[in-house]
């Protein structure tokens, strides 16, 4: 009797670890996922942010330099592809995007339920330090809006953006000091 309570503790000892250290040692990489539709994890805390009704805004102004930078990126690669009213791209938008000495970026979500305006678009007006005015009209992106801008003095700009939302226009000003 003892023999076979050996004998079998024996075999699913041989069993279990033949199972156990026959396994692979495969490492699992995991990498972390940048949501699309979260600018602020790319590019940080914006210099302007509103919350006004349910419509939350954030702007950020980098230099072109930091944008084609990002352009180089795995996620630039795939904004450099992507698609408006299922067309790509043309030359003429993405030098429009392009140009100047900064890059403008808007973000508008509607804060109950997170996710961007349907059939909206944006212009801003910029005064600058000399009292000049300019107009920028912004490009839809995947997830935000976004054009190139020149700032030719350094001080303080004035920006008034215009918003044509579905439900109607809505206008947010703000103050950025160029360095």
């Amino acid at each position: 009797m003892k023999i076979k309570y050996v004998l079998i503790s024996t075999i699913m000892l041989i069993t279990l670890g033949a199972t156990v250290f026959g396994q692979t040692k495969q490492k699992t990489t995991t990498k972390t996922a940048i949501k699309q539709k979260d600018v602020s994890s790319v590019l940080g805390k914006p210099i302007f942010e509103s919350i006004v009704d349910s419509l939350n805004t954030k702007v950020w102004i980098i230099t072109q330099k930091k944008y084609k930078g990002m352009m180089q990126t795995k996620m630039g690669k795939m904004m450099g592809k992507m698609k408006a009213d299922n067309k790509t791209m043309d030359k003429t938008t993405k030098n429009a995007i392009l140009t100047g000495t900064h890059y403008f970026i808007l973000d508008v979500t509607n804060i109950r339920d997170n996710k961007e305006f349907a059939d909206s678009s944006a212009k801003v007006e910029i005064v600058s330090p000399a009292k000049k005015i300019a107009s920028l009209k912004l490009q839809p992106m995947m997830n935000h809006f976004g054009g190139g801008v020149t700032f030719d003095e350094k001080g303080e700009y004035l920006f008034t953006i215009n918003l044509n939302i579905g439900m109607g226009y809505k206008t947010s000003q703000f103050k950025y000091k160029i360095k």
